[in-house]
């Protein structure tokens, strides 16, 4: 299955909220990104589909090991440009969402050497 950008985005809210809570259900991901309850639904279904999550018989939603792959890759670029951005003295609300537009259509170089320079300007400090 081929990934847009909503599906990343959900794969990434699925482990922050698991990271946070311990758990994830439907409504945690509808809140944390704020959508209705319906989409989640659309959206689960599909991710199950592609192997990215399961969900047990409690209707709590677990991250396959491809699934996880791919949200921590995406939430490894968000923090990275997220941090970048406000460095160079970006509002940090305006660096999340530039961050998250930019995180889905960067190459791979491309992050590879932010994150170079993220990581020297964080060592520096």
């Amino acid at each position: 299955m081929n990934l847009h950008k909503s599906g990343e985005d959900y794969l990434e809210a699925i482990l922050v909220l698991q990271n946070k809570n311990g758990y994830v259900r439907s409504l945690d991901i509808a809140e944390y990104i704020g959508v209705t309850k319906p989409s989640i639904s659309n959206a689960t279904k599909l991710l199950r589909e592609g192997g990215f999550l399961t969900m047990d018989g409690s209707k709590l939603i677990h991250l396959t090991p491809l699934g996880k792959e791919v949200a921590e890759r995406i939430y490894e670029r968000h923090k990275v440009l997220t941090g970048l951005l406000v460095h160079l003295g970006i509002e940090p609300e305006i660096a999340e969402e530039d961050a998250c537009r930019v995180e889905h259509d960067i190459s791979r170089e491309t992050f590879d050497r932010l994150r170079e320079c993220w990581q020297k300007i964080k060592a520096e400090a």
